[in-house]
């Protein structure tokens, strides 16, 4: 027996298992080829397969925040501002109009784990190596890229050196002479108006072999840990 959540709304999907009930069915399931396996009450293997273009254009029109005729998520109610830390910058927002029982012990939890949230880039440390270490499987045979240098304007080049310098201070990058590949940084506007700083990482990404591996693989390690 599984309990489920029915929903009145039109989507693309008729049922939405989660990995407990998958793992008490004893199904697999393969995300690249759309399909799930499973033994059925005669205890043979049963197939379910998924559209592909039904799949991909329902991605593509609910999964993805940053279309600009979607509806983001906003705070709601009369909002009222609280200090959190021991300096002015440090603050968050809470409903003006929660109940007082619910409101005050919200404010407590927040102000005593208050060392938990990072304000600046500097409040997030490196990852230490010995603890995880990523590197780029680039094929051997691939030519070194270095692009050519993208000019900014006065106004994005400042925004660009601000955001360097706090990513230096907080170790997150680091100076390197002579690389063998140089890629350009790009500010791309987002939907509120602000710059995130990119990379165009183009040409190395087309010299690293394709990841295998299904994203869902990811949340079964998270679950085992």
């Amino acid at each position: 027996m599984a309990e489920f959540v029915v929903l009145r709304d039109s989507i693309s999907y008729n049922m939405i298992l989660g990995r407990g009930t998958i793992s008490e069915l004893s199904a697999v399931i393969c995300t690249k080829l759309l399909m799930m396996k499973f033994i059925t009450d005669r205890g043979a293997a049963g197939s379910i397969r998924g559209d592909l273009k039904i799949v991909v254009a329902w991605d593509n029109t609910n999964l993805d925040a940053r279309i600009d005729d979607k509806p983001r998520p906003e705070p709601q109610g009369d909002l009222e501002k609280f200090r959190v830390g021991d300096m002015v910058d440090k603050f968050i927002f809470v409903n003006r109009n929660l109940p007082h029982e619910l409101k005050e012990p919200l404010i407590k939890a927040v102000r005593v784990n208050s060392d938990l949230f990072a304000w600046t880039p500097a409040d997030m440390p490196r990852v230490d190596p010995d603890f995880m270490l990523h590197r780029l499987a680039v094929r051997s045979n691939t030519k070194l890229v270095a692009q050519q240098r993208r000019k900014m304007s006065p106004k994005r080049a400042n925004k660009w050196a601000r955001q360097t310098a706090n990513l230096l201070k907080a170790g997150f990058i680091q100076k390197l002479e002579y690389p063998t590949w140089l890629s350009n940084m790009v500010l791309v506007k987002k939907a509120n108006g602000k710059w995130r700083m990119c990379v165009n990482y183009s040409n190395l990404n087309k010299a690293c072999p394709k990841d295998s591996f299904s994203l869902p693989n990811i949340d079964a390690r998270v679950d085992a840990t």
